[in-house]
């Protein structure tokens, strides 16, 4: 689906953010190693989730969305787990089918099967599992349920998932997980651990080092999932080139690692502040600045288009494994600048954006989410419309964004 966005001008009001894919995502899982019934409250209804919610139930759960039931024991699933685009689905349901007694086949769309899985198969494959795949990618199938090891190694230095997906796992089997190198995306570790101790599990670390995940008996809970962060960007985005923004829905005090936007907004003269449960956030100078991005890598499509409008030049740091996302967002990222008139510098592990009076033209999603939804926002404040293609990729994480850009004043037209 391709869009046109016009210029809108005076574009401001008030949202509420969607729920948390990454909360979702792991309370879904961790209601699946629940005996007993798992309500959460406020999840996020779309294509990843929904991804992970079906995969729950081929491993056994019943239920709904925000209702689901266990026997706390996944069961070999009758189908394919079609993760669709979702890496958070593939990596967890890989490490779920350890403790399958039967046989599991993780597949995903093309996007997805290029996406790296290699150093989590060979932390299962420590554990006891048998995998066969191709060049170490999708489609994957594991022959589970024979526990061998429960001291083990990953390598999560391309993806914190691996050891999320270890994490959960350990709270069904018992795991202790070193981690010889520095993982990324330490936030989103740490958002594992909150989830998995809200469930009772007991959990012994060394830093980022070492983990110990005691074998649990979970028991039916309630959870309630905050509003996200991520989403959120493109709204604080809108708030800084246009005229403000009030946000409902999140927490000021939550661990999600991409609330490093409110840094990056203070840091380029933004007014951020905290009123009656709602963030405000307006505009500022947009001048260049510096930023590490090792630890808050969906952030990088909103961060480049901030630099794209702030005067001088702006260095993103820490950006080398976004090259493993949905897309290539480093390459994605560059690509959609220079359409833009931007000139962009791109070393292995860093970017170079010479911001000013970025120009109207027509970008692509790359089967993006978040590259989508980073230049939709951008285009809104360009002179003259733009074209951007492949737009329905922003179901994966934030179904309601066009009508919320609509509500707020955009003008988004079907080309």
């Amino acid at each position: 689906m391709d869009i046109l966005v016009r210029p809108s001008g005076n574009i401001h009001g008030e949202v509420k953010v969607p729920p948390s894919k990454s909360y979702t995502h792991r309370y879904y899982f961790i209601s699946l190693l629940t005996n007993g019934e798992t309500r959460i409250d406020n999840p996020l209804i779309s294509d990843d989730t929904i991804a992970s919610f079906e995969a729950i139930t081929k491993f056994g759960a019943r239920g709904k969305p925000n209702d689901i039931i266990s026997d706390g024991t996944p069961k070999p699933p009758n189908e394919i787990i079609d993760c669709r685009r979702s890496g958070t689905t593939c990596r967890f349901s890989t490490a779920i089918a350890t403790c399958v007694n039967g046989v599991t086949i993780v597949d995903g769309d093309k996007q997805l099967r290029r996406r790296p899985i290699k150093d989590l198969a060979l932390a299962i494959e420590q554990i006891g599992a048998e995998i066969l795949s191709q060049e170490d990618r999708l489609p994957l199938v594991v022959k589970g349920g024979r526990i061998k090891n429960k001291e083990i190694s990953i390598d999560a230095s391309k993806s914190s998932q691996f050891l999320s997906a270890l994490l959960i796992l350990g709270a069904k089997i018992g795991l202790t997980i070193h981690v010889p190198k520095a993982p990324v995306s330490k936030g989103y570790i740490d958002i594992t651990l909150k989830c998995l101790e809200d469930a009772g599990v007991k959990i012994y670390r060394d830093e980022y080092k070492l983990f110990t995940v005691d074998e649990a008996e979970i028991k039916g809970a309630v959870y309630t999932i905050p509003g996200d962060y991520s989403s959120a960007s493109f709204m604080i985005l809108i708030g800084l080139l246009g005229d403000g923004i009030s946000i409902i829905g999140l927490d000021p005090n939550d661990l999600q690692p991409d609330k490093k936007i409110l840094d990056i907004s203070r840091c380029v003269g933004a007014q951020v502040r905290w009123r009656e449960k709602r963030l405000i956030v307006s505009g500022g100078k947009l001048e260049s600045f510096e930023v590490d991005l090792r630890d808050s890598p969906d952030l990088l499509p909103i961060t480049s288009i901030i630099a794209a409008f702030a005067k001088g030049k702006t260095l993103i740091k820490g950006i080398k494994h976004n090259r493993l996302k949905e897309s290539d967002r480093v390459k994605s990222v560059a690509i959609n600048l220079k359409r833009m008139g931007v000139n962009v510098e791109v070393y292995e592990d860093e970017m170079i954006i010479y911001g000013g009076k970025p120009q109207a033209s027509t970008f692509y999603s790359f089967g993006d989410h978040r590259i989508a939804m980073a230049f939709t926002v951008a285009a809104l404040f360009l002179e003259r419309p733009s074209k951007i293609s492949g737009v329905e990729v922003t179901r994966d994480s934030y179904p309601q964004f066009f009508e919320h850009i609509k509500r707020l004043g955009g003008v988004i037209e079907l080309c």
